[in-house]
Formats: C-alpha cells, sequence, structure tokens
C-alpha cells in the first residue's frame, strides 16, 4: 500500500487522473480549473454540458471525479449525474449551485456532496479532497 502526502499525488499515479469542471458560466468553470490545477490536480474545464458528456462518454476510465452546477440551461446537474453514473459507477461528483438544495433532493440522488455558491476556492479543494479520499 503506498501513502501519499497529497490527494493530488494519487490522481497522477493512478488510472483515473482527470477532475471534469462543467459549469455554463465559462468564467466560473476556468477559475474552479484553475485554482484545482494550482494544487496539482489535473483538469478540463467546459461550459457545454452536451460537450462535457461527450467528452465523458469517451473518456471515463481516466475520470476520478467531476464537479456539476446545478441549474444549467437544457439539463439539470442531477441529470448530467445520472447520465455519468450509468456511464460509469466509479467517477465521484460534487454538485455546486447557488441556490439552496434540499436533503430530500441530494438523497434521491445517492447523497451527492454539494456546495453553494458562491465558494472560496480553498472550500472546492477541500471538497474535492474529501471526494477522492472517500472514493479510495
Amino acid at each position: 500500500m503506498q501513502i501519499y502526502n497529497d490527494v493530488s499525488q494519487m490522481l497522477v499515479s493512478g488510472q483515473r487522473n482527470r477532475i471534469v469542471i462543467i459549469d455554463d458560466d465559462p468564467d466560473t468553470a476556468e477559475l474552479f480549473s484553475e485554482g484545482l490545477e494550482m494544487v496539482g490536480y489535473k483538469t478540463i474545464a467546459f461550459d457545454d454540458p452536451e460537450e462535457a458528456i461527450d467528452y465523458i462518454s469517451l473518456n471515463h476510465s481516466e475520470i476520478a471525479l467531476t464537479t456539476v452546477d446545478w441549474w444549467m440551461p437544457l439539463i439539470d446537474g442531477f441529470r448530467i449525474i445520472r447520465l455519468i453514473s450509468d456511464l460509469d459507477s466509479k467517477i465521484r461528483f460534487l454538485l455546486i449551485s447557488g441556490y439552496d438544495l434540499t436533503q430530500e433532493q441530494l438523497k434521491a440522488n445517492n447523497n451527492v456532496s454539494y456546495l453553494k455558491k458562491p465558494i472560496k476556492i480553498s472550500e472546492l479543494i477541500e471538497s474535492v479532497k474529501k471526494e477522492l479520499i472517500q472514493s479510495q
């Protein structure tokens, strides 16, 4: 068993070494991506959910975690999570929203972890780290 000093090291050495960021606001998607890359995570950001789903369909075996904005045009975050989970149950999720979500909504969607906007980058990094540790 190998011990890692940082979760980002674990991702680099493993097969699932990428975090996908999905947010319809391109500035938010880029900010989250850059913040996670600053601490060593390998990310890719999408402001178009359909493009993100296409990418994940082709590359799902490389993806450890996906952050998903809840409220987006055409498709909501819960629907994206269901689609991706049906494709690959090993991918972890972090749902992000500027809206308040109820425990019932989260429970109905596999108790997905949730962060409420506005989010500090340090909170995002800690939540990602926690999700990745739980996946081990």
